[in-house]
């Protein structure tokens, strides 16, 4: 499989964090969420740019902490459906990464940020973005939300395109 985010599409940027264990939320059934790293890993500012630049994604390139080199996987690795639970992730404000961030999205508008730490179903319920796009849709469409932030509770491992 492989990710290409669309005009359509909305992509969640900042800082991420996952608690962990069952902390999860039920997806709208009109909503996916696509997480392209593994939970537990970082996500590097090359692949965020390549979602919001729409650049097709086929593969990650796994950096272990454990000094065991690095893998690649095929993107994303997890895809949450809409009627299912998923993880009830954190997006935090870019910080330090903001500059780069404005850059980045230029004058993109299917690009999510917050300034403030944000659970994914509370963004799902009062985002407007996320509610415009929502009421965008055609009978039986699907809104694709994109996780372009990390979903690790420490540092180390991370994810890239090389």
């Amino acid at each position: 499989m492989s990710v290409q985010v669309t005009n359509k599409d909305l992509v969640l940027l900042g800082h991420g964090s996952y608690s962990g264990g069952a902390t999860n939320t039920m997806l709208p059934e009109n909503i996916d969420l696509y997480i392209l790293q593994p939970i537990g890993y970082t996500l590097m500012t090359d692949v965020a740019s390549a979602m919001i630049n729409q650049v097709l994604i086929n593969t990650l390139t796994l950096h272990h902490d454990n000094s065991s080199g690095t893998s690649t996987i095929e993107a994303p690795t997890a895809v949450y459906r809409g009627g299912n639970l998923a993880p009830n992730l954190t997006l935090y404000d870019l910080g330090s990464l903001s500059d780069w961030g404005k850059r980045t999205i230029g004058d993109k508008t299917n690009v999510v940020t917050v300034s403030t730490a944000t659970l994914l179903s509370e963004l799902i319920k009062h985002d407007e973005k996320i509610q415009e796009a929502v009421k965008q849709l055609a009978k039986g469409e699907k809104l694709k939300l994109y996780w372009s932030a990390c979903a690790n509770q420490v540092s180390g491992n991370y994810a890239s395109l090389t």
